[in-house]
């Protein structure tokens, strides 16, 4: 008989690490899953890492394809009703499984439960609790701000097969554009209690970064979503996004693209006084 849950672990060059995950699935209070880790080409010796758990953990290579690539490898070979994700450098508290399996039978008709997470800093420290949500019909909310992390998410097998797996065409923001598009045809539940720890590495990008926001926007200007929200609405989150890119390529000194962007947002919201505070401060500095 399968497993209700399958929790699937992308992981790349995670030797030292992965068992922490691996560990914080086993010791969870809710019990009926599988744990299946996709290793996304890694080199070192996960692989022996891994298979030291025996049959407890079912692991499976695949030639390099980025996070997007790795979670769709791990689904397609997951046998369960729900499909969570657990990133290899982050980790579950005890009572996360329960928690979200209690929360569908509640709501059957959601398609994904997610959770408020705690954070592990790059310094050490530890917050406590980040981004609160909300339950429901949310995409409004999520396209105005993500509170959603990929290790707190899970999925239902309806939901997969509707949705279908993340986009590989993105290098990242992956995950934001999947909970997007599972917004747009289910309601969400959401738990804010922090039952995931999120742990910060040097190796990631943040969404803040100049890097982050330009996938952002690329996930925001999706066809569906114009169609999908308020025209208002869509105009500002857009033209809010653009400032900050155009303010990060001001601070890289890259005028041209700084002030093709900060002219987009103003396109976009002629009431951001804000963005046209900067827009007009770096026009004259040309002249």
């Amino acid at each position: 008989m399968a497993p209700l849950v399958s929790v699937i672990i992308p992981t790349y060059n995670r030797e030292k690490i992965i068992t922490r995950a691996i560990e914080s699935v086993m010791a969870q209070s809710y019990q009926d899953f599988e744990i299946i880790v996709l290793d996304d080409g890694s080199q070192d010796t996960t692989k022996a890492v891994v298979e030291a758990y025996g049959p407890k953990v079912r692991y499976f290579y695949q030639d390099n394809k980025g996070i997007a690539g790795a979670r769709n490898g791990g689904m397609r070979h997951a046998e369960g009703e729900y499909l969570a994700f657990l990133d290899s450098d982050d980790y579950w508290l005890p009572a996360k499984l329960e928690r979200q399996m209690g929360l569908f039978g509640d709501h059957p008709e959601y398609g994904m439960v997610a959770c408020q997470c705690g954070s592990v800093q790059v310094d050490g420290a530890y917050r406590e609790k980040n981004r609160p949500g909300k339950s429901g019909w949310i995409l409004y909310d999520l396209f105005n701000k993500n509170f959603i992390r990929t290790s707190s998410a899970v999925i239902t097998r309806p939901c997969l097969e509707k949705i279908g797996g993340f986009d590989e065409s993105l290098r990242e923001g992956e995950e934001y554009d999947y909970w997007l598009r599972i917004a747009a045809e289910f309601a969400i539940g959401f738990i804010n209690e922090p039952l995931t720890v999120y742990v910060d590495n040097t190796d990631g990008m943040s969404t803040d970064s100049l890097t982050g926001r330009l996938h952002r926007l690329k996930v925001l200007e999706k066809k569906y979503l114009r169609k999908k929200i308020p025209f208002k609405m869509y105009r500002r989150r857009i033209a809010d996004t653009c400032h900050y890119i155009g303010r990060h390529y001001l601070e890289k000194g890259n005028r041209q693209e700084g002030l093709a962007y900060l002219k987009k947002a103003q396109k976009l919201h002629p009431a951001y006084l804000k963005n046209l505070a900067y827009l007009v401060l770096n026009l004259a500095r040309i002249i």
